[in-house]
């Protein structure tokens, strides 16, 4: 510690005749500036987010999100402010260091707020020539700012909430496809040896570096939107050709420096929140954000902090296809899967009957059948070959004059936000009960669908508190994580439906004991009919519970569900049952309602009748939900 604070009295004795006699140094004209106030100038709320400082107000100290020592001019740079304000206007004013390495090259956004607040004449610096930056920022060309939002893919742990990243647009007027573009994405360098679970368990503990990087828009777009089959919106920025300029300077300062990476917390959406804070200060977006920030999140913050000019909607190659079937009458579907296998159904007398638009559609939905179906597959040499020969037939027609025009779902903007609340009351096995509820994140299956995909659900740190009328209470329920996808199967689209808990709660087994249990479950989902999901899983299941004959009991289990979803908000018709190796079983049925009151209120009410290997009994409760 005293080295360190010789080191930095040794700087500022360095720096103290530049700053001490405002007439005498022309660098710093009229700005009376003195050694003391440095301190209030390295505390300025700018300079701390142009640096990544947060406040540990518990040791009353700083501590930088970026773990990269290249990034920091003081030795302590990354936990002192003050220290590295003053290493850095020493780095400006060094003479030595060679063009591109200069800190005036290094850390332009730097230099520009230095220069600003200080008052300092850049021309009185060190003559630098900083080619390389200079390259950089004519190849980026970035004129305007969008913010990407790629829609939630519950096959993958790192985006089952949605993925966030920047796009750097040309400037106004520039030729260009929004194809060629620049993306900007932050997220983990992982270990390409690591499997899925072991990628979740090092996200959530902080085993990976962050870093920001920069790849062509095009290949964003195909990854999500071919590959993954995940919508995009994308979000224009208003922001001011100065605000970008501060941004793609400070993104330059960024390259190649490693962040602490965690995947609830300091992940993409909140380093791409700390961007927008620097290009535009006093927009506090990255406040109120200290457990969790999700992709959902970051959309919100920016809509209600008035940043977003315009919104566009990229649909999913499987969405796009959906539409197209749709538009075809159900008699002729048939006919697809035949030209999808063998282009040459086209001899078939009922294609030929067809009117010319009709045939036109039944090849371009075969052939969008073979794409969503090559997507993210090795290369087939047979069926490129099919896809060739629809698209040969598909020329002999004439081009649509109208572009086809599909169904825009509700912007996630406009969704509840992540963070829950509640309060119920209930009654159930003769006793009544009051509960208290908390959820970190995210949706459920009856919360209110706008903005989110309807049977698709998150639940994240979800604990709730019952207290009894006869003074008893207990942890009811800390689940740590729930995922259900309920995704609709037909003709052309089979995907699995699943689901996945784990946590501990109190079952009614008869004799209540608080149990320990990992589920997972498997089956179909089907939309007979709009607005409504019919769905049936087969469930593996183990459990700790001290009732038990073993202290891991396995058990399998039944869950037939059918959800409907109304104006007023979303209903739930409910099976659900588990039979255990040593013959506990407990069976439930139930309905449920959400009332959606406004965009972050509902009302909850459900009742359910319950079965287990000593009684049977009913329950009913109604909460209050605030989302937040």
């Amino acid at each position: 510690m005293p080295f360190i604070l010789n080191a930095v009295f040794g700087l500022v004795g360095l720096l103290f005749p530049l700053f001490v006699n405002a007439d005498s140094n022309p660098i710093l004209p009229d700005s009376g500036l003195k050694p003391s106030q440095l301190k209030a100038l390295s505390l300025q709320p700018a300079w701390l987010k142009l640096l990544h400082y947060r406040n540990n107000s518990l040791i009353e100290d700083f501590d930088s999100y970026v773990d990269d020592a290249s990034f920091f001019y003081a030795p302590n740079g990354r936990h002192d402010p003050e220290a590295e304000l003053i290493a850095t206007l020493q780095a400006f004013f060094d003479s030595k260091t060679p063009d591109n390495s200069h800190a005036q090259c290094r850390f332009p956004a730097r230099l520009r707020w230095l220069s600003e607040n200080l008052g300092l004449d850049t021309r009185q610096l060190p003559a630098v020539n900083c080619k390389n930056y200079q390259q950089w920022r004519q190849e980026m060309n970035a004129g305007g700012v969008s913010l990407i939002f790629a829609s939630a893919y519950l096959n993958s742990p790192s985006s089952m909430f949605g993925h966030t990243l920047l796009r750097l647009d040309p400037k106004p007027g520039a030729e260009h496809s929004d194809w060629l573009s620049y993306a900007l994405n932050f997220g983990a360098i992982i270990d390409p040896d690591d499997n899925s679970l072991f990628y979740a368990f090092k996200g959530i503990a902080g085993g990976y570096p962050g870093r920001f990087q920069l790849m062509p828009f095009f290949k964003k777009i195909q990854e999500y939107s071919f590959m993954e089959n995940r919508d995009l919106w994308e979000y224009q920025l208003n922001l001011s050709a100065i605000e970008i300029e501060r941004l793609m300077a400070h993104l330059w300062e960024l390259q190649n420096i490693d962040f602490a990476y965690f995947y609830v917390s300091e992940n993409c959406s909140f380093r791409l929140l700390e961007l927008l804070d620097i290009a535009r200060p006093g927009s506090h977006l990255t406040e109120g954000f200290t457990l969790t920030v999700i992709p959902s999140d970051i959309i919100q913050a920016v809509n209600e902090h008035d940043f977003i000019a315009s919104v566009h909607y990229r649909p999913a190659q499987a969405v796009e296809l959906q539409h197209q079937l749709k538009a075809i009458p159900q008699n002729y579907r048939p006919l697809i899967e035949s030209l999808s296998e063998n282009p040459e159904a086209t001899a078939e007398v009922r294609f030929k009957q067809a009117p010319l638009t009709l045939q036109k559609q039944l090849l371009a939905a075969a052939y969008q059948l073979l794409r969503y179906q090559a997507a993210g597959a090795k290369r087939d040499a047979t069926a490129a070959k099919k896809r060739f020969k629809l698209l040969k037939l598909l020329s002999n027609y004439p081009p649509d004059s109208v572009p086809v025009d599909y169904p825009v779902p509700t912007d996630p903007k406009s969704g509840h936000r992540s963070h829950l609340a509640s309060v119920a009351a209930g009654y159930g096995d003769g006793t009544a009960f009051t509960e208290l509820g908390y959820r970190q994140n995210y949706h459920d299956l009856l919360d209110n669908p706008v903005g989110y995909f309807k049977g698709a659900a998150i639940d994240f740190m979800n604990l709730n508190v019952r207290f009894y009328e006869d003074n008893r209470y207990r942890l009811q329920k800390l689940e740590l994580l729930n995922i259900t996808s309920l995704s609709p199967r037909d003709r052309f689209f089979k995907p699995i439906s699943w689901r996945l808990s784990t946590g501990a709660a109190y079952q009614d087994y008869g004799d209540d004991r608080l149990s320990v249990f990992v589920n997972g479950g498997a089956g179909v989902t089907y939309s007979w009919f709009d607005r409504q999901l019919g769905y049936a899983l087969v469930n593996a299941h183990i459990e700790h519970n001290d009732n038990f004959d073993y202290a891991l009991e396995p058990g399998l289990g039944l869950t037939v569900g059918q959800l409907y979803y109304f104006s007023s908000g979303t209903s739930q018709l409910l099976f659900d049952g588990k039979i255990f190796i040593d013959g506990s079983y407990l069976y439930q049925a139930g309905l449920k309602h959400n009332f959606v009151l406004a965009r972050n209120h509902a009302l909850r009410f459900s009742v359910k009748q319950l079965w287990n290997n000593h009684e049977n009994f009913n329950q009913a409760q109604l909460s209050y939900r605030f989302y937040f």
